[in-house]
């Protein structure tokens, strides 16, 4: 998604090759088959318009085979998507029965109260197959992490399953470079040896917003930096923070490919595919969609996919963008629903969605060597949802926050401040928001 998303990224690209992922869930005691209530004929889910939800479209048909339930899917573009559910939620309305949802929206739909727990309600449980962070990513108040204040003592469920497991990863040319970077210093390196006239040693996704938020916080992440700590203080102009977007805006820029304050993750793609450019951060729908596709790409069995680099910090860490699967309070038919769920994470279901497109968080299928080949970045993804990657600060004030930093972000890569100055301004410009929010300043 968004994101992906990655919001820019879903709304500007119909990549043909379906995206990202499938997940997260729980099965533990439902049975072989669908099972369904005489009640429930049908059965419609909200959608994102693209290629978030391909491979969905693709396995409902069989659900709907097995079942007897016929299965209507209704897609809106991502911001239209969204104001849909607000507004459904607000109603408390009974339109859908199950909707997609970007991973940053959980903080807003659980604080509204807008769904229906999958635990308490359905039995779900937790699957040893997927990591723990795909389950956590859809728990409300969120297992980890600073909580917003409105939502402290709150008693914690689960009300969302990852159906693209998202985790953004780095992928560079394995016909250059023949070591992978373990560190940003080392892409910093490799960008300066290999850099030469149109041939850039770096991608920089810089435009304005959700991607110059996107692109960079796995790099201020990985240097020790954050625009918030664990009690919701805004730390965007630490030391930590200015020295990672530092490193991005002005030492990695210098061999980065010109325009990159307008650059997105389409350009982005098209400059890796046709050949133009050594490394950068990456989706897996970029990889499915642009980078490995048939007909699109001059670089396939070229590049390699490994997680997020280390960085000052010692760690590497990616950025979650998981799409889930949840039920609306509203809804009158929760349990065939709730079904529905059960049986697409499912193991030899779940094989069927990444058959189709899909991008599972299955482990087992995330290691399976017959799908790795198909998937090459298949191995990486499985290493980063492993390492427990990060998400976007769990508050509803996201938007805002994010609209804040990511126009700073484009700032310094544009030149038009330096990055100190960008980080200072927008750190203070997110205390007023937060504050105003009912936030600790």
């Amino acid at each position: 998604m968004q994101p992906i998303t990655r919001r820019e990224f879903v709304k500007r690209t119909a990549l043909a090759g379906a995206l990202l992922t499938p997940l997260p869930a729980i099965l533990e005691a439902c049975s072989n088959g669908p099972s369904s209530s005489n009640k429930t004929t049908k059965l419609t889910i909200a959608a994102v318009q693209g290629a978030e939800d391909g491979p969905l479209k693709k396995v409902a048909p069989m659900y709907q085979s097995q079942s007897g339930i016929t299965m209507e899917i209704v897609e809106f573009p991502y911001d239209q998507l969204f104001e849909k559910l607000v507004t459904t939620f607000q109603a408390n309305g009974s339109s859908y029965d199950l909707c997609m949802m970007d991973d940053p929206w959980m903080p807003k739909f659980g604080t509204m109260g807008a769904l229906q727990p999958l635990d308490s309600n359905f039995g779900f449980t937790r699957d040893s197959d997927i990591p723990s962070i795909v389950y956590d990513v859809g728990t409300w108040p969120p297992p980890h992490g600073p909580v917003p204040p409105s939502e402290q003592g709150k008693t914690q469920h689960l009300y969302g399953i990852t159906i693209v497991g998202n985790v953004e990863m780095f992928m560079y040319r394995k016909d250059i470079v023949t070591a992978a970077p373990a560190s940003w210093t080392d892409v910093l390196a490799n960008a300066q040896k290999y850099n030469k006239s149109n041939f850039y040693g770096y991608v920089i996704r810089g435009k304005a917003t959700n991607p110059a938020s996107s692109d960079s916080l796995p790099i201020l992440w990985s240097f020790g930096g954050d625009i918030f700590d664990t009690s919701w203080k805004v730390t965007l102009d630490s030391t930590e923070s200015i020295d990672a977007i530092t490193f991005l805006t002005t030492s990695l820029k210098k061999y980065a490919e010109p325009g990159a304050a307008n650059i997105d993750a389409a350009d982005r793609d098209r400059l890796i595919a046709i050949g133009q450019a050594l490394q950068s951060t990456t989706w897996p729908a970029e990889v499915t969609g642009v980078v490995e596709a048939q007909g699109v790409s001059q670089v396939i069995g070229k590049m390699a996919y490994i997680p997020i680099p280390k960085g000052a910090s010692g760690k590497g860490l990616g950025m979650m963008g998981n799409w889930l699967l949840g039920i609306p309070k509203g809804s009158q038919n929760g349990s065939a629903a709730a079904d529905f769920i059960k049986w697409l994470i499912k193991s030899e279901n779940m094989k069927t969605y990444v058959q189709n497109g899909g991008i599972p968080t299955r482990t087992s299928l995330l290691n399976d060597p017959a799908l790795g080949q198909a998937n090459p970045y298949f191995p990486a993804l499985a290493q980063s949802l492993a390492a427990q990657p990060n998400w976007r600060p769990r508050t509803d004030q996201w938007n805002a926050v994010e609209t804040i930093y990511g126009t700073a972000v484009n700032q310094a890569v544009a030149g038009l401040k330096s990055p100190k100055d960008a980080l200072t301004a927008a750190a203070a410009q997110i205390r007023t928001a937060m504050k105003q929010a009912g936030y600790p300043s």
